[in-house]
């Protein structure tokens, strides 16, 4: 109940972000509740200080890749309707890690509709589908989980607009740069700009001032009682729980705003042993229609280590635009989709995907598999699964259960009590064995195995390596950890 409660406190506090009794930014926060749709363009970047830091090869690739920043363009209709287009400004350190290998610069694109998704990279010819009804099932009501989702969105909508409407924090310094143009893709824009600065010391006293809002805020008791009818009924807690659980809650916020109260710069740093330095610069840009138009930000953050001298600093920078807002928003056409359930469970269907995709290499994994001597369990793809039998060497050769190929691979098992032949077929690929003969046949060629097949208690276990071989895939083997790893390529 607890844990229910304090998320609920920390959505609000995420919610409430630096606003301020300034009736232009105060409305504007109160004006974003009903925007539902918009265009937005914004470039975010990070550099961090990385001299003197011991890091791999590839954590510095990735600085690079964040110091050179990304391009994020979004359009929405509203919550179930939304595009959203990231490019890399420098896809060199993706090249450089081997993620990325397409001629085309690194760029994704996701495009949700209702319930259906769409997402491709540059490097992609189509669009790849995923229909959210078919994933959760017949058993599951989509439309029933969607009307809820629209009753808690309203319901937090409100709820915010009451709370954002007694936040009566003042942002310290808030300067009125006056009004200034600015250019969208619509064309130029009046806006009022307002910039502010915030150190450590405003930060703690923002923080200090919010908890203590929210600890004694009147309708507390009222939102956390509302918001727990939303909750299926069987874990639905009693209003007495509720009570008790708001009482402590609020008990635990004036202590820890208490805490809050006593502390500053000079003093957080001697409490985590460090020389921090912290400074937000923002300038807001806010319509007449009072939404924010644009934004830039600066982030300036510094550690330094006093005993050791070692220190780390990173600068992140985001500047956006934002245009159309409730106008009429076109979302992209989607003239040609795959839907991804069909590579799923046919490797031979990932395989003819295009090397440079993405998504090649990510379903591939799915197909990968470990299995380790003598412990009865094995990874599958991304799943866990328990064994009724542990795998074990027999001359050289690994063998698992049959039963664990036919899941690892969704292929179909069939058994010959009057040979004794067990016979594997994962799609386009079938694999005869017989308990005891090391004779084996593959789409009907003889092929001569290191191991045979045999029977264990009951169990008909075969040589894993085998068979992966005879689909295409590898396999390792650690003689330290005793693992044994298949993978497609």
């Amino acid at each position: 109940m607890k844990k229910f409660l304090f998320l609920l406190v920390a959505l609000m506090l995420v919610l409430v972000g630096c606003t301020t009794t300034n009736p232009s930014l105060k409305d504007t926060w109160l004006n974003a509740v009903n925007q539902t749709s918009s265009e937005s363009k914004l470039t975010l970047s990070a550099d961090v200080n990385i001299d003197g830091m011991n890091l791999t090869n590839e954590q510095k690739k990735i600085a690079e890749l964040f110091e050179a920043g990304f391009v994020i363009e979004q359009k929405a209709q509203d919550e179930h309707n939304a595009y959203v287009k990231i490019t890399a400004n420098n896809d060199k350190p993706l090249r450089d890690l081997g993620v990325w290998t397409a001629k085309e610069k690194a760029t994704a694109e996701m495009l949700v509709k209702e319930n259906v998704m769409y997402f491709k990279t540059s490097a992609d010819p189509v669009f790849f589908k995923v229909d959210m009804d078919e994933m959760n099932g017949q058993d599951f009501n989509m439309q029933s989980q969607y009307e809820m989702q629209q009753k808690v969105m309203e319901f937090m909508k409100g709820e915010f607009k009451n709370y954002i409407a007694q936040f009566n924090y003042e942002i310290p310094k808030l300067q009125d740069l006056g009004f200034k143009t600015i250019q969208t893709p619509e064309g130029n824009e009046d806006v009022l700009k307002v910039k502010f600065e915030l150190g450590i010391n405003e930060v703690l006293d923002f923080a200090e001032y919010t908890v203590g809002n929210l600890a004694n805020y009147e309708r507390l008791d009222v939102f956390v009682k509302e918001f727990a009818g939303f909750m299926p009924a069987e874990v639905q807690p009693t209003d007495t729980e509720l009570t008790t659980a708001v009482t402590e809650a609020k008990t635990q916020l004036n202590q820890f705003k208490a805490m809050l109260s006593g502390m500053n710069e000079e003093s957080l740093e001697a409490m985590i042993g460090k020389d921090v330095d912290f400074k937000i610069t923002t300038e807001y840009g806010i319509s007449k229609e009072k939404y924010i138009a644009s934004e830039d930000t600066v982030i300036n953050i510094g550690i330094k280590d006093p005993t050791t001298g070692e220190n780390g600093s990173a600068v992140i920078k985001a500047t956006s635009l934002v245009w159309n807002v409730n106008g009429d928003v076109k979302l992209p056409e989607v003239k040609d989709a795959v839907n991804v359930t069909e590579y799923e469970n046919d490797i031979n269907k990932v395989r003819t995907l295009p090397d440079d995709t993405p998504l090649k290499k990510l379903l591939l994994q799915e197909f990968n598999a470990s299995f380790t001597i003598g412990e009865p369990y094995a990874i599958l793809g991304s799943d866990f699964k328990e064994l009724d039998a542990a795998p074990y060497i027999k001359d050289g050769s690994t063998m698992v259960p049959v039963a664990v190929i036919g899941e690892w691979l969704d292929s179909e098992t069939k058994w010959d009590g009057n040979t004794n032949q067990v016979t594997l077929k994962v799609k386009d690929t079938e694999i005869k064995l017989t308990l005891g003969s090391k004779e084996a046949y593959v789409n009907g060629n003889k092929v001569i195995m290191h191991t045979a097949a045999e029977s264990v208690n009951g169990r008909t276990f075969v040589p894993v390596a085998f068979i992966a071989k005879e689909l295409g895939a590898k396999s390792e083997y650690n003689s330290e950890t005793q693992e044994v790893k298949i993978y497609f390529e």
